[in-house]
């Protein structure tokens, strides 16, 4: 026995699952759109509100209607705008009605069906009476993602195609109770016609959906058997349509229903009509762009063997123009995506992101666009963070203002001096009929989640991160180009101190009894010296403060590595435990131990590692030879590289051992922060490239006195060469790194007299760098 569905099914489907009217309007405009419309035609009609109508049937159903007030009333409930000729048919039917009570309520139902509607007209390909049977009336119809379907990743359709789930018809049920819709396709000769009153669907009715008869039928004859298209009318509408909420849906949801970035589209495609008044949408001003403080731009792409890859730029306008490119690399999203395979990438499709950015603090008054608030206004009608469309159309609620789908504000808010939230950007990201697996919900509040959107949520995080990074970066470089100042500026204080003091002198001279007062201005002066003196001590305290987070932030990272590896080897140990069986033990005892004894030593390297980088032993220079800290390192790390399948190589002359006098604990936490990264990129590089063989090649070279870690991971490119010692700076998804440890390797060489670098040797133009270089020879020490 197959399912069967009751009727008020439908309601549930149409009515209660699209979350807005103007949602349920889009629904309808999509349809339009796949039917290949140069135009969609919107038209409201609306002479008496739907509470009005309300009330004017609860004056009906009164003990004693009153008729007589009824008419008086209803000429002032009237909508003001509405056409004249509109006005006069729906007061004649309830005057022609006379004084039968029933004959009213009839002649009300049938001014208010008649009088009130929105109706969606299109010129597209229409249906025949054939389709308007087999798909227009079939619930989840997969005719359109059948269509898209066949389409190959060789060329782009000449067309769109939005829908694919079947079921954005019965969003005519939110709208009103009735619906009628003519559609004819080119060459036939009448119009074919559906009607359907979705009262009989309500909940109030126990009826199986095959027990409620809808069928189509042939209409009137078509002035012109060319023509074609589809008109959609709704009536007996369930909520106001006043000129107010009329009027906030174009500035808002219908404004945005159309990519805005193409400013002029929406107004060429859409013919909207209000109570016989025809109505245009606004639009983004051009100036937008011209004054925005920073404009991004990112492309999601692939190359010919479908790998994915990511560019972009960031262009930044606000104090100094400055530009950054973007790219990332297939491993490199792995990592951003936390992904354990590149399908999903691969499969995720090509996307493009542009957004502009504004820093509200600096906006002013603009010629073209008004005052300062004026200016304010427009960033905050568009801005809301990144709308989302689907071959230039919108998917809701991104980029809403109350949608923070990105979590922007909430990191915004979540962190001090984060400058970065909704009501600054204004931007869109571009999907189309290839992005599959990004499909959307049904009550069409988003996309589905799955891995894909994910991934792709991921990445648009990810952009926003190091754009932020980025232009925090900018303000710093600002901020330390005003301290390189303050030498002039005590360059300058001091020449006129001196000036200062001659001119007192000689007017002293000059007027005796002026000595008292001149001998007040030559005390400010000394205070003001003073003072500017002074700040070379908050220099030299801002210094050793960042040292000591230097260190301890390093420390804190190889505690963080240690506390992983004692949950790992305590999570092994428990499991080794928990698998003995009682009964075998004095068989198994052995084995047990065997393995209990790896585990614990392991933890034992760990900790051998951290202990010179304690607070008693990290500035204390011994002399040791380099290859015995090194193989303490890499013995540590055998059990990760066996687990990994990383191949870890020391390449020494033993004939010649080379020792130095250093802070072992600096060394040591270096190679440490070094290694970790290869590792983590190694582990990447494995997950994107199947059979690959992960190696590590640490080279001693005590004649040069340099040590050389090299990895056949992806690498990094000549342009992010020196950017990824900057702190904070990372590729790494929260919780699997903080951006410190290039960081940090480098303070510590140059806090301790070293020189940390990424090697171009043999490298060509665009090439992939792929070994650090840590230069032990002498230069200029801090310690």
């Amino acid at each position: 026995m197959a399912f069967r569905i009751a009727a008020r099914t439908l309601l549930e489907l149409g009515a209660e699952l699209i979350g807005s009217d103007a949602a349920a309007v889009f629904e309808l405009v999509k349809n339009a759109v796949d039917a290949r419309s140069p135009v969609v035609r919107i038209t409201v009609q609306s002479v008496l509100p739907h509470s009005r109508y309300q009330q004017a049937l609860e004056l009906l159903a009164a003990k004693e209607p009153a008729l007589d007030g009824l008419r008086e009333l209803l000429p002032g409930w009237i909508v003001d705008e509405v056409p004249p000729e509109a006005r006069r048919r729906f007061l004649r039917r309830i005057v022609d009605a006379g004084d039968d009570v029933d004959a009213v309520r009839g002649a009300l139902d049938a001014a208010y069906d008649a009088e009130n509607f929105i109706e969606i007209s299109d010129d597209g390909d229409g249906m025949s009476l054939r389709e308007l049977d087999d798909v227009y009336l079939t619930i989840g119809t997969r005719s359109r993602r059948h269509e898209k379907e066949t389409w190959n990743g060789g060329t782009e359709p000449g067309r769109v195609l939005l829908g694919d789930k079947g079921v954005g018809r019965l969003s005519t049920m939110r709208l009103g109770e009735v619906l009628h819709v003519q559609t004819s396709r080119t060459g036939e000769a009448h119009w074919n016609v559906l009607d359907i009153d979705w009262r009989q669907f309500s909940h109030s009715s126990d009826a199986l959906l095959e027990e409620i008869p809808v069928a189509p039928k042939r209409g009137r004859r078509k002035d012109d058997a060319a023509s074609s298209g589809t008109t959609i009318r709704i009536s007996h509408l369930r909520s106001d349509w006043h000129r107010g909420k009329v009027g906030a849906l174009l500035r808002t949801e219908f404004a945005r229903m159309v990519d805005p970035f193409d400013r002029r589209r929406a107004n060429r495609l859409f013919r909207i009509m209000y109570n016989g008044e025809r109505l245009t949408l606004p639009q983004m001003a051009a100036r937008l762009f011209e004054v925005a403080h920073a404009i991004v731009t990112c492309r999601l792409g692939y190359d010919a063997e479908g790998h994915a890859h990511l560019t972009g730029d960031f262009d930044y306008r606000l104090h100094t123009l400055k530009k950054k490119p973007v790219s990332l690399s297939e491993v490199e999203l792995l990592s951003v995506t936390k992904a354990t395979s590149p399908s999903v990438l691969r499969s995720l499709g090509p996307f493009h992101l542009e957004f502009l950015w504004f820093n509200r603090k600096h906006l002013t008054a603009i010629e073209g666009l008004g005052t300062r608030n004026d200016v304010l206004d427009l960033v905050r009608q568009w801005g809301g963070g990144l709308m989302v469309f689907r071959d230039q159309f919108r998917i809701q609620p991104y980029g809403g203002p109350d949608d923070d789908w990105l979590e922007l504000d909430k990191r915004a808010f979540g962190r001090r001096g984060y400058k970065l939230n909704r009501q600054q950007i204004i931007g869109r990201v571009n999907l189309t009929w290839r992005n599959r697996h990004l499909t959307e919900q049904t009550n069409r509040e988003g996309l589905v989640d799955n891995d894909h959107k994910a991934a792709f949520v991921f990445i648009l995080q990810r952009i926003l991160e190091d754009f932020k990074a980025f232009s925090d970066d900018i303000e710093e470089e600002l901020k330390r180009e005003e301290l390189t100042s303050l030498e002039v500026l005590k360059e300058r204080v001091l020449t006129a101190k001196t000036e200062v003091q001659r001119r007192i002198r000689q007017i002293a001279a000059d007027a005796p009894e002026q000595a008292k007062p001149l001998r007040e201005v030559e005390r400010l002066v000394q205070q003001l010296t003073a003072q500017i003196d002074g700040v070379d001590e908050i220099v030299e305290d801002y210094k050793d403060e960042r040292r000591k987070f230097v260190h301890l932030a390093g420390l804190g990272l190889m505690v963080e590595l240690i506390l992983h590896e004692l949950g790992r080897a305590t999570t092994n140990t428990l499991g080794t435990l928990e698998s003995v069986d009682a009964y075998a033990l004095p068989g198994r005892l052995p084995a047990v131990f065997d393995t209990l004894a790896t585990q614990l030593k392991t933890l034992q390297k760990r900790i051998q590692t951290l202990d010179p980088l304690s607070t008693a032993r990290r500035q204390v220079k011994e002399t040791f030879a380099v290859r015995d800290v090194v193989e303490q390192i890499v013995d540590a790390r055998a059990t990760q590289a066996a687990r990994h399948r990383v191949d870890v190589r020391i390449d020494a002359d033993s004939d010649k051992p080379w020792r130095i006098r250093a802070v072992k604990g600096m060394l040591i936490q270096i190679l440490e922060n070094l290694l970790a990264n290869s590792f983590y990129w190694l582990k990447y590089q494995r997950v994107a490239q199947p059979g690959f063989r992960p190696r590590i090649t640490i080279t001693l070279d005590g004649e040069h006195q340099t040590i050389a870690i090299t990895d056949n991971g992806p690498g990094v490119p000549p342009s992010r060469a020196d950017e990824i010692f900057l702190p904070f700076v990372t590729l790494k998804p929260p919780g699997e790194g903080s951006g410190l440890g290039l960081y940090i390797a480098r303070e510590l060489s140059d806090y301790h007299g070293w020189k940390l670098t990424l090697s171009r040797a043999g490298r060509g133009h665009g090439v992939a760098l792929h070994t650090f270089v840590l230069d032990i020879a002498p230069h200029t020490s801090h310690g």
